[in-house]
């Protein structure tokens, strides 16, 4: 059996990951959540202890430092499992993260970049997404007026201010056009800075804040492209979620996994992070050519390399692979 940890009240991306693996794992061999802040595919404490104190070979795969160190005290006590860690965040580990990534018997990092920030040997396994959940609807892309979408916690880090700077003028002079902020509200004053930028600009109208929704893939289906303007990413669901929803994804190169995924001008656009005019440079071309990067080619990139399934087959064999070796 397979056995994710999960220790996180609030939704994150870890959790979204978590959540979004557990079903195409689950097809290959039973796999269970333990923990809180996921509902689905539950094992409680009691029938999770039995199985790690039996003689099958059980995986043990955490995310977070409260769950190694519950795996750790577990194994101290004399329970016997394969015990996994995935790191999440692209920055260099804390002198703690790396001591208890390196009781894990493997660390998966989500991105080349990631790896090469770590001091231990890791494996690299990206996510993926379900192209069957998140589709390419042409009639609500050409909705009028047209929407643009920056999409994640509203928060320095994640550069909604930089697009709102280099969007601003854009839509002064494009009334039939939008742009939605989707996330939940880290900093009110970090809002109330893009919406003065707005004010400045007189867009006020063009402009609208959407709490976290449950619905996202309509948000990404509806929108004719979507920014993710982030300094710093651990991997950015948001880029291949958007693509496989057939969004033109304007993102920032050299962060988590953009430039992995992204062929500049072919299936997306890419930019300097903190380039407020390389960024408003290709805003003004989409709004000016919406369909220049084809929806279908963008979401053909992720179904060819970036599915869930794929994902979740390059996990299970890693699995396997430390099973036949211990």
């Amino acid at each position: 059996m397979i056995i994710h940890f999960h220790f996180h009240f609030k939704t994150t991306g870890v959790t979204r990951s978590v959540e979004t693996i557990v079903e195409p794992l689950n097809v290959l061999e039973e796999t269970k959540v333990f923990g809180y802040g996921i509902s689905k595919y539950k094992i409680s404490f009691f029938k999770l202890l039995r199985l790690l104190y039996s003689d099958k070979k059980t995986i043990v795969h955490t995310h977070r430092n409260n769950e190694m160190l519950l795996a750790l005290f577990l194994r101290l006590l004399g329970a016997s499992f394969l015990l996994l860690r995935t790191r999440h965040a692209e920055s260099t580990p804390s002198g703690l993260t790396n001591f208890l990534m390196s009781k894990a018997d493997q660390c998966i990092s989500l991105s080349e970049t990631m790896a090469q920030n770590l001091n231990l040997k890791s494996t690299v396994i990206g996510h993926g997404v379900d192209p069957d959940w998140l589709t390419y609807d042409i009639k609500k892309r050409a909705t009028n007026p047209r929407k643009i979408s920056v999409v994640g916690r509203i928060r320095k880090a994640k550069g909604q201010r930089d697009v709102m700077e280099a969007i601003a003028p854009l839509l002064s002079q494009n009334p039939n056009w939008e742009i939605q902020f989707i996330g939940t509200i880290d900093r009110p004053a970090y809002a109330d800075e893009i919406r003065a930028i707005a004010a400045a600009a007189q867009v006020e109208n063009q402009i609208q804040f959407v709490s976290l929704t449950n619905q996202i893939e309509y948000y990404y289906q509806e929108s004719t492209a979507v920014v993710v303007a982030s300094y710093s990413e651990g991997f950015s669901l948001v880029c291949i979620e958007a693509m496989a929803c057939g969004s033109t994804t304007v993102a920032t190169e050299q962060v988590g996994i953009h430039s992995e995924v992204i062929t500049h001008g072919v299936d997306g656009f890419l930019y300097p992070k903190g380039s407020i005019t390389a960024l408003r440079t290709i805003l003004e071309e989409v709004i000016q050519t919406p369909e220049k990067i084809d929806p279908k080619t963008a979401r053909q990139t992720i179904v060819d390399h970036w599915s869930i399934t794929t994902a979740a087959q390059k996990l299970f064999e890693t699995y396997n692979q430390f099973r036949n070796h211990k």
